[in-house]
């Protein structure tokens, strides 16, 4: 199956709820210094009616939509957005409401749960204690560790586990989430959770394969850096990346946060759930602040990105340019040292993705060409919805890499179409109906979702809405049995035909 683009975000089903409102100025323009006020605030309007999907038909006009039409269907009710451009922050504005029912507009200091975003930001942190010395790449993470050790294996007999790969989810261990906890939840410490002791709701943190010989996506690898991190500093993590981070970097507005008071919050956006009514609790806590524990605005996640950039340029006081090339330089698999990395040379990329009950958020930035852009949400269906904005401004902003693929579809007979028909069952839970419709195919989930599969080739389809790519499993007879869809690269559902 072909690689599925991918822009850093993860993936959620749809719904409907009520229409928003944007709220605010955009932030004074200071990028492109050809740009005059009255350009950029063009630039805004446009990207807030340019959400495209991922995929168009040769021949066809692109199909844009606006971004209040996609907050209504995607039932989100808060988007914050801030664009870099020409190694500056161009504009940012807010938009709709941070808690759904209550006079509270999202502008562009309201605070969003990161969530795995956080990650991105410890490896910044963690490449400042590097950089002084404080820390090792590639020696043993237990050199380091005082109060916990990474359980020794044979594994780890053959490789330690080192900061770099745990940076870069190489480090063989599992732990893929920690958790999240409701308010009124017991909240387990760190080291009951690296153990998998109660409260903890996961099981123990152990190297489960040898560290260095494949990507193992693992949050449990970045609470271990956060334990590193303290037991060799002596101080509490959020005050560690106080002052390697955010303070030199200007990211004003962010903190680690495991308890947030609702009544004392300071402009925070409240997560919502997928049908848009808040979240009870208003948001989760979670144990692995290192990989979780965020919260900030898409105006820091900007200013973050724009350090990475002036780093790799020798310009950088959090990092060297050494250690930025060493950031940016794949690991394992597409994965840097807290990124997710595309493209290479003048168009290499990177950024993250991140999700939490509530809340879905993505950034993504160029390496060299001083461009960027970071979209938060406080809906739990935002996952596309930021998807289609940093689409958008990739449109407006002329980024070729992130504008929709153009497909020409291939000319299957209905015959050779009906084949692929009937009713499947995706991952043991979620039925969908697959029909023909003028020359392509029509999936309709039970959960009212619409796919558009229109094929390029035998037996491989594009979905125009998501970019999603469908293949089907054929048995004996050549007989339709299944369905696989991928949707980013090492990502996909699987499905068993029903009515066979």
């Amino acid at each position: 199956m072909k690689k599925a683009r991918t822009i850093f975000v993860a993936v959620v089903s749809l719904s409907l709820i009520g229409s928003p409102s944007s709220h605010g100025q955009p932030q004074t323009p200071q990028g492109d210094p050809a740009a005059t006020p009255q350009d950029v605030l063009k630039r805004i309007e446009q990207v807030e009616a340019k959400l495209c999907p991922p995929v168009a038909i040769a021949g066809h006009d692109i199909v844009f939509h606006s971004l209040a039409d996609q907050m209504e269907l995607y039932n989100v009710p808060g988007v914050s957005i801030a664009v870099i451009n020409d190694g500056k922050i161009e504009w940012a504005k807010g938009y709709g409401t941070r808690e759904t029912g209550v006079d509270s507009s999202v502008d562009i200091n309201t605070l969003f749960q990161a969530a795995s975003i956080s990650k991105s930001v410890t490896a910044l942190g963690t490449l400042h204690q590097v950089g002084s010395g404080t820390l090792d790449l590639d020696s043993n993470i237990n050199d380091f560790l005082v109060s916990w050790q990474v359980p020794e294996n044979a594994f780890t007999d053959k490789q330690p586990v080192t900061v770099r790969y745990l940076l870069c989810h190489g480090a063989g261990l599992n732990g893929h989430a920690l958790g999240e906890y409701a308010r009124g939840e017991k909240l387990p410490t760190p080291l009951q959770t690296l153990d998998g002791l109660p409260p903890s709701k996961v099981g123990a943190v152990r190297v489960v394969m040898e560290p260095g010989t494949e990507f193992r996506y693992s949050g449990g690898g970045y609470l271990v850096l956060l334990q590193a991190l303290v037991d060799v500093i002596g101080k509490p993590f959020p005050e560690i990346m106080k002052e390697s981070v955010f303070d030199p970097v200007g990211m004003n507005r962010s903190g680690y946060f495991q308890e947030r008071d609702y009544r004392r919050a300071d402009n925070a956006a409240v997560g919502h759930n997928g049908m848009g009514s808040i979240l009870e609790g208003y948001w989760r806590r979670v144990t692995n602040l290192a990989g979780g524990g965020l919260w900030t605005t898409p105006s820091d996640l900007c200013r973050y990105a724009m350090e990475i950039q002036k780093a790799l340029k020798g310009q950088s006081t959090v990092i060297s340019r050494e250690l930025a090339e060493e950031m940016l330089t794949a690991q394992v698999g597409s994965y840097g040292l807290g990124l997710i990395l595309e493209g290479e040379g003048d168009c290499l990329t990177f950024g993250h993705g991140g999700n939490i009950s509530g809340y879905n958020n993505t950034f993504f930035a160029y390496a060299h060409k001083g461009r960027g852009v970071a979209v938060m949400t406080n809906g739990q269906r935002g996952s596309a919805l930021s998807e289609e904005i940093v689409r958008a401004v990739a449109v407006v902003y002329d980024w070729l890499e992130l504008k929709p693929d153009v497909i020409t579809p291939a000319l299957l007979s209905p015959e050779e179409l009906n084949k692929y028909t009937g009713r499947f069952v995706f991952n043991n839970a979620l039925t969908a109906n697959v029909s023909v419709e003028d020359g392509h195919l029509k999936m309709i989930g039970e959960d009212g979702r619409v796919f558009l599969w229109y094929p390029d080739a035998d037996n491989h389809f594009y979905d125009l809405y998501s970019g999603w790519q469908l293949e089907f499993i054929f048995g004996e007879g050549d007989q339709v049995t299944g369905a696989v869809i991928a949707i980013a690269e090492g990502m996909g559902v699987k499905a068993e035909k029903a009515d066979i």
